[in-house]
């Protein structure tokens, strides 16, 4: 049996696992503090400092992600001197992020847009210039502003720790860090689409659906993975009946929050110029566009010529993996009804 640490948070007795950190429990109990580098699939990095919190009898407020609980601590979020430190932070993150809101595709949705809402100032104390970042280009999947990070070093975490496969990293260090690919080349990782998600501000974005519709223009449908078969969940934003773009919907018994890029951005094949949208006869060597009822007559008129003429061989059944169970029910009951007169090659 676990043995749980009584702790209080704001006032309310909060009992909280050995091994969690502080804003886990707070969490749990429903106690919000304000983060950027925490993420609760990820490793602690506690480098933003966003979540520090004000702890009875401590000299200096400390992060929440990286504090262990002790029993009988007192931890104040809401504190004159936890509010404090979080709005200086904001302060210090905000002298270099741009101020591109309107056009920035994050915006709606971004997490700094909204802590910059609760304890951004109306002034900064800081007059220098701001400094800008070059961009990379790393594939056609994820659209780079990095001049809008503010190195929460989450994208690179997931790389190492979830898609095993490190391909960002930082350079440089205090106002000079970066976040790029150590190497020129694009991003490998069949998973890289979910740095998209994780990322706070607007540094990186998807590039298919970048500037074609704003986040409160969005309606968002669940859905079910069609390309792998651990039925991974999905969110479908569309606008005005069409798919602007498809991200992770959190099951931790399933896919956690995590997707592949090819559920993630195959959307753009329901719309391409190269889908077949209804069905096609071959009519004197040269394919004519049809119905479903005089296409299927024509698929049973050469099945039942070819039965006819020729032996069983000359007969098979092409599945894909992507389709339905449906679809592949149907395809064996035909089989079965066909292997009465002949045999098939599935």
């Amino acid at each position: 049996m676990t043995d749980f640490i009584e702790i209080e948070i704001d006032g309310k007795k909060v009992q909280a696992k050995p091994q969690q950190t502080v804003i886990q429990a707070a969490d749990e109990a429903g106690i919000y503090i304000p983060r950027f580098c925490y993420h609760k699939q990820l490793s602690i990095a506690a480098n933003c400092r966003m979540c520090l919190v004000d702890v009875e009898k401590a000299p200096k407020p400390m992060p929440a992600c990286a504090l262990p609980p002790a029993p009988g601590m007192k931890v104040f979020t809401q504190s004159p001197k936890a509010l404090a430190a979080q709005r200086a932070v904001m302060e210090f993150l905000l002298i270099n992020h741009p101020l591109d809101c309107p056009i920035c595709d994050q915006g709606g949705e971004c997490e700094l847009q909204d802590l910059a809402m609760g304890y951004g100032a109306s002034k900064s104390h800081y007059c220098e210039g701001k400094r800008a970042v070059a961009d990379r280009d790393i594939g056609p999947l994820v659209a780079t502003e990095m001049t809008r990070c503010i190195q929460c070093t989450r994208c690179v975490r997931f790389g190492d720790e979830v898609a095993g496969l490190r391909e960002l990293g930082a350079v440089n260090r205090g106002e000079d860090m970066e976040i790029t690919t150590y190497v020129e080349h694009a991003l490998q990782s069949e998973v890289s689409g979910n740095i998209i998600d994780l990322c706070p501000v607007g540094a990186l974005t998807a590039k298919p659906s970048r500037f074609r519709a704003r986040a409160w223009e969005l309606t968002q449908m669940p859905s079910v993975s069609p390309h792998d078969c651990v039925g991974s969940n999905l969110n479908v934003h569309t606008r005005k009946g069409k798919v602007m773009r498809v991200v992770a919907r959190e099951n931790l018994n399933v896919n956690e929050m995590w997707i592949a890029d090819r559920d993630r951005f195959s959307y753009e094949g329901l719309e391409h110029a190269d889908r077949l949208t209804q069905p096609l006869v071959k009519l004197d060597g040269r394919w004519e566009k049809t119905d479903w009822l005089p296409a299927l007559d024509y698929a049973v008129g050469g099945l039942r010529r070819v039965m006819a003429t020729s032996s069983g061989d000359q007969i098979a059944a092409l599945a894909s993996p992507n389709s339905t169970l449906e679809e592949f029910y149907l395809l064996q009951n035909c089989c079965g009804v066909l292997a009465a007169h002949t045999s098939i090659i599935a």
